[in-house]
């Protein structure tokens, strides 16, 4: 799409769009379904049965096919005025048995505003609340609002509204930690009552209420979301609700604010290490390949692991290293949004280097090209070229990597990928081509030690003690993403690392890691995000049997969900079942609406039940054996 004019579709509202800020004419409610219908799919292909079905419903007319071929010719000709007869490489491109939308990541305001909330996760409050604010503007109404209640969009829309309520809750939150408690009790108000079966929404009500000396306001709101709860779901408000309780009727100091904690209390800001922790093994490796690379030689390096695990850290403290010793440095980067554009690592490689290879008839004729821009740029000078996220990678591109592993010997080359574990890819023979190679040194960073878990305290924190640094360490797993998080957003909140504080820990550090893993989750079928949660309810006690009754699934699907959670690491592999941290489980509980909730403990009390009934009837004691 480069150079030309810019395109937008807008889908937080009415579907709109654009084009360097005027409006584009979509047509027909049933010609804009085709364009939601490709929005939804978010570059994946999307067969014509299916849009079918979104024009018509279960009423195609005789000749859909052809009438929907007409839609799409009209929807080119508006999308792209200019653009002639390019339909293959335009905006929706034919793929197969059906079309591709192709679109930059920011050009579909939903899809932008997912990614501010995700990356709003990751930062400063101060720059999280101008994120999300930004993030929530974007919204001018009920998402795909043209479609309400159409089957096909329904999915869709309810993820996104939740999306959106999440953020609401995460922004108002961070501006209470910014010591604004009575600037937000306007809007929380506004926001329980909206929906007040959400218990997020009072305990940030009731905390702001208390923040602002009004204490016995705060005791109100909390017996106000007793009732609530009591009367429309028949059950008690949640452990958050009630510990908020109890340290209000205490006058906790936990619950000060910030700003009023940091006059008494000396702890440094956060900032980031400039040092790697625990990777020593790791960098000598990729010193040791710098080193060859310099005196001629060639390699490649997979760095592989789980979400969080450090990765990119690696490749970023390579990149530093190479450039420091004079050598250039290529590097691209995979992302799910862009891994149906072909050719897409190759463009962040290689440039305008790559075009006149890519313009060659057959595949292999592309990749034969491509080997020899690789050639003649390896004869200038050594070079090292860098791939992060390589699941993500589009498969052409992926193809390129595969057949480069097999011919880089006698070049000047360092090949260096990082690829996350537990990602499906389309491509999955490739991949496996490319990481069985026997030339390819790999390299699999493992979970920091609790050593290194106290330097990173240290760094954030100051010294920390000992109980202190072992809660981090057991509470994140030694995962070097979610220690960060936590230890920023104890920070955040002025928590000292003493043992005074070790029950902390856990608190903060399940709300600074929850979007972090619930937006992988909801990344996942509906089916997995269920017998997470099942799992998440069930505890110590959960067993494939059990998580299936609870779920509703039969056990074959739970079986499959379960393997899915296992290779995206939420899950330990083994028995019994177990997530990989304890900060993993508190945020999916935590993420389970207040009425899948009641319906999940519903089903696990009339289990418990009738397990009893059986046990009373055959004479076994409760809890005991024959």
């Amino acid at each position: 799409m480069d150079g030309q004019p810019e395109l937008n579709l807008h889908v937080l509202g009415e579907l709109t769009a654009t084009r360097e800020g005027a409006v584009v004419d979509l047509g027909g409610r049933r010609q804009r379904a085709v364009l939601a219908g490709l929005v939804i799919q978010r570059d994946q292909v999307v067969p014509a049965d299916r849009l079918v079905d979104c024009v018509w419903g279960d009423h195609p007319p005789a000749n859909a096919h052809g009438a929907l071929q007409a839609y799409v010719s009209h929807l080119r000709r508006r999308l792209e005025p200019d653009a002639g007869a390019r339909h293959r490489d335009g905006v929706i491109a034919r793929a197969g048995p059906g079309y591709v939308l192709r679109l930059a990541p920011d050009a579909v305001d939903a899809w932008a505003f997912e990614r501010d909330v995700e990356a709003a996760a990751g930062q400063a409050p101060g720059e999280a609340v101008c994120t999300l604010d930004t993030a929530l503007r974007r919204w001018r109404g009920p998402a795909y609002a043209d479609y309400a209640g159409e089957a096909w969009a329904e999915a869709e829309v309810a993820r996104l509204t939740e999306l959106r309520s999440v953020a609401r809750e995460r922004l108002l939150g961070t501006r209470l930690e910014l010591g604004e408690a009575q600037l937000v009790i306007g809007d929380l108000e506004a926001l329980v009552k909206e929906d007040p079966l959400r218990e997020e929404r009072w305990r940030l009500l009731s905390l702001a209420l208390y923040r602002s000396h009004r204490q016995a306001a705060a005791l109100e709101a909390l017996r106000r979301a007793r009732h609530v709860l009591a009367e429309e779901l028949g059950v008690d408000p949640g452990p958050a609700l009630r510990s908020l309780e109890a340290e209000i009727l205490a006058q906790s100091s936990g619950l000060e604010a910030p700003t009023q904690r940091s006059a008494t209390v000396s702890v440094p800001r956060p900032r980031t290490p400039d040092g790697l922790v625990d990777r020593e093994r790791e960098m000598a490796v990729l010193e040791e390949k710098l080193d060859e690379l310099g005196e001629g030689g060639s390699g490649c390096v997979l760095i592989e692991g789980s979400a969080g695990i450090g990765k990119t850290r690696l490749l970023d403290e390579l990149r530093r290293r190479a450039v420091g010793a004079g050598v250039f440095v290529r590097s691209a980067r995979s992302s799910p949004a862009e891994q149906g554009f072909e050719w897409g690592v190759v463009r962040q490689l290689f440039g305008a280097g790559a075009d006149e290879a890519l313009q060659k008839g057959d595949r292999f004729a592309v990749l034969r090209g491509l080997c020899e821009v690789t050639t003649d740029l390896a004869q200038d000078a050594p070079f090292v070229m860098c791939v992060d996220d390589v699941q993500w990678c589009d498969e052409a591109s992926l193809q390129l990597l595969a057949y480069l592993v097999r011919r880089l010997e006698g070049l000047p080359v360092l090949l260096v990928l990082a690829l996350r574990t537990g990602e499906p890819h389309a491509a999955d023979d490739l991949l496996s081509e490319l990481t069985g190679n026997e030339s390819v040194s790999v390299l699999r960073p493992a979970p920091l030690s609790e050593q290194g878990t106290a330097t990173l305290v240290t760094d954030r924190l100051g010294r920390g003690a000992d109980p202190f640094v072992a809660a981090c360490h057991r509470m994140t797993a030694g995962n070097p993403l979610l220690l960060r998080q936590l230890l920023r957003a104890l920070a955040d909140e002025g928590v000292p690392p003493d043992v005074a504080h070790v029950d902390t820990v856990r608190a903060v550090g399940s709300r600074a890691v929850a979007s972090l893993v619930t937006l992988r989750l909801r990344r996942m079928p509906a089916a997995v995000t269920t017998v997470a949660r099942a799992v998440a309810v069930l505890g110590t006690d959960a067993d494939l049997v059990t998580v299936a009754d609870l779920a509703q699934h039969s056990e074959e699907d739970v079986a499959g969900a379960l393997d899915v959670l296992t290779r995206s690491e939420i899950l330990l592999d083994g028995h019994p079942l177990d997530f990989v941290n304890p900060l993993v489980r508190d945020a999916i509980h935590a993420d389970i609406p207040a009425g899948e909730r009641a319906l999940l403990q519903a089903r696990l009390d009339r289990r418990l039940k009738s397990y009893s009934s059986r046990a009373d009837h055959a004479g076994v004691p409760p809890g005991g054996r024959r």
